[in-house]
């Protein structure tokens, strides 16, 4: 018996006492196994990185509520657009007239000769619309505040000092240099 164990020792190992290599389907598949699990980490990780820098654009339903809108909860944003869309608002026709504001600014910026007379009257137009959106995203807004209990008025209040402060950290307190760019040299 001696003999044979000592045999079979000897088959399992190679030449200076070494393990053999693992098989080339095996160690094929190994190597797939890592190369996929890496890759759904970096996929994880490359989300997570993207969404602290870049936030999620907001609902399809904004009424210019921008960081003020963010800090609800998705069924307060659902609710108030909800609210919005009942008082007549229409979503789409708000952002087909964003998209022809926009192609009417580049169109006016585009011409030559410049035509400064043009650019105003866009820009007074866009700004007029987006006002209009302003108030409607604020009546809506104080009309969902006013159902809320005063605990989720405190939540919400909450969630927007933290945006406040993520922003403050992303570039910076008001008053520091690094909110606005230098001025061009002339």
């Amino acid at each position: 018996m001696k003999g044979e164990e000592g045999t079979m020792t000897e088959a399992n190992t190679s030449v200076g006492g070494q393990k053999p290599a693992m098989k080339g389907w095996l160690k094929a598949v190994f190597i797939l196994s890592v190369t996929l699990n890496l890759l759904v980490a970096g996929v994880v990780v490359g989300g997570f990185l993207a969404t602290e820098r870049h936030p999620p654009r907001p609902s399809a339903g904004d009424v210019t509520l921008g960081p003020l809108g963010d800090a609800f909860s998705r069924e307060d944003r659902d609710a108030m657009r909800r609210a919005a869309e009942r008082s007549g608002t229409d979503f789409s026709t708000m952002r087909k007239a964003f998209r022809a504001d926009m192609d009417r600014l580049i169109a006016a910026l585009s011409a030559d000769p410049w035509d400064e007379a043009a650019v105003r009257e866009e820009l007074a137009g866009m700004r007029a619309r987006t006002l209009r959106r302003m108030e409607l995203g604020e009546q809506v807004m104080l009309d969902r505040l006013e159902t809320m209990t005063p605990a989720d008025r405190r939540a919400y209040a909450e969630r927007l000092r933290e945006r406040t402060e993520r922003m403050d950290r992303r570039i910076g307190p008001p008053g520091d240099d690094r909110r606005m760019p230098p001025p061009p040299e002339e």
